[in-house]
C-alpha cells in the first residue's frame, strides 16, 4: 500500500492505489479508524478507546472487542510488505495512534491546514493564488463529517468541521465583494444560506450585493426570502437593521445609511437571534440522537 487516500466528509472511504483499489472494512472499524485520524495529533490508551466504542460491555469483553478490532485494521492497513508500525503505532505504554508521518492523503487534514492558515489573511490583500487554494480546499467539503454517524465525540467534530467551512464561504464573499466581483459573492452567499438559512446578517450581506449589482427587485426578494423564513423556523420578524437596509434600497440611497439603529438595540437583537439560532441546533441534534437511539433499539 504505497499511499493511502482517506475521505472522511460524506461518507467515508479508503482507497490505495492511486484511488484504484478501493478498501473494504466493517463500519465498527471503519469508525475506530476515523477517531484515530481525527485525533491524529495526540495517542490514546486501551481503556479509553475501549470506554467510547464499547463502553456497553464489561471492561474484559471491551478490551477482547478492541484487540480484535486493532487486529483486523492492521491487517487491512499494514499487509505483509508493509512494516508494521506504518499507520498504526504503538508506544511503549501500550497506548495507540495514527502515524501523521506515514504517506497518506487524507481530506479533512488537507481543508483544515488550507483553509485556517488563508483564513488567518486579510481578505482585502490576499493574492488570488490563495483564493484558488481555498477554494479548492473547500471543494473537498462533499458532505458533513462521516454522515449517519452520531457518536458524541462524531458530533463535535462535525460542528467544528462545518463552522470552518461556513467560515471560509465567508471569506470568499467578502473577497469577491470588496472586488467587485458580484456574481461570485452572492454565490457564495447562497451556498451559506443553503446550510444555514437563518443566518440573517448573510440575508443582509446579499441584499447590499444585490443593490450594488443593480438588481434591487432581487434585493428585495431577498429581504421576503428572508421574512418568510424567520418566520417560519424561529417566528421572528427580521431585524430592525434589515428593515433599514430594506428601506435604503426601495428608496434608492446608499446602503451604508442603514446603519441607524442604536448600538445597543442591535446587540441586544442580535444576542436573541443566536440564542434562537443555537436552540434550534440543540432540537436538531437532539432528534439525531433520537433517531439514534431507535436505530440502536432495533438493532441489539
Amino acid at each position: 500500500m504505497d499511499i493511502l487516500q482517506i475521505e472522511l466528509f460524506g461518507s467515508m472511504r479508503i482507497t490505495d492505489n492511486n484511488w484504484l483499489t478501493e478498501v473494504t472494512i466493517t463500519r465498527e472499524i471503519q469508525l475506530l479508524l476515523a477517531y484515530l485520524l481525527l485525533q491524529r495529533q495526540r495517542v490514546h490508551s486501551r481503556e479509553a478507546l475501549a470506554g467510547i466504542f464499547w463502553g456497553e460491555q464489561n471492561e474484559e469483553r471491551a478490551r477482547g472487542s478492541l484487540s480484535t478490532a486493532l487486529w483486523k485494521l492492521k491487517k487491512v492497513l499494514e499487509p505483509t510488505g508493509v512494516a508494521p508500525g506504518t499507520y498504526l503505532k504503538l508506544t511503549h505504554l501500550s497506548e495507540i495512534g495514527f502515524n501523521k508521518e506515514s504517506p497518506h492523503w487524507l481530506d479533512v487534514e488537507i481543508f483544515e491546514e488550507k483553509v485556517s492558515g488563508i483564513l488567518a489573511r486579510p481578505f482585502q490583500t490576499t493574492e488570488e493564488s490563495y483564493i484558488r487554494e481555498l477554494k479548492d480546499a473547500i471543494g473537498l467539503y462533499k458532505g458533513e463529517l462521516l454522515e449517519g454517524c452520531y457518536k458524541d465525540w462524531a458530533l463535535r467534530e462535525r460542528e467544528r468541521l462545518r463552522a470552518l467551512y461556513l467560515r471560509g464561504l465567508t471569506y470568499l464573499l467578502e473577497y469577491y465583494r470588496f472586488h467587485r466581483r458580484y456574481d461570485d459573492a452572492i454565490a457564495y452567499g447562497q451556498q451559506i444560506l443553503d446550510l444555514n438559512p437563518v443566518r440573517e446578517e448573510i440575508h443582509r450581506e446579499l441584499m447590499k450585493l444585490y443593490a450594488e449589482n443593480g438588481q434591487r427587485a432581487l434585493a428585495v426578494q431577498q429581504y421576503e426570502i428572508c421574512r418568510s423564513i424567520l418566520e417560519k423556523e424561529l417566528e421572528i420578524s427580521p431585524m430592525e437593521d434589515t428593515q433599514a437596509l430594506l428601506a435604503c434600497i426601495i428608496n434608492g440611497t446608499s446602503t451604508n445609511d442603514s446603519v441607524m439603529i442604536s448600538r445597543e438595540k442591535i446587540n441586544h437583537d442580535q444576542a436573541l437571534r443566536q440564542l434562537m439560532t443555537a436552540t434550534q441546533t440543540i432540537d436538531l441534534a437532539m432528534e439525531q440522537i433520537r433517531r439514534a437511539l431507535e436505530m440502536i433499539s432495533h438493532h441489539p
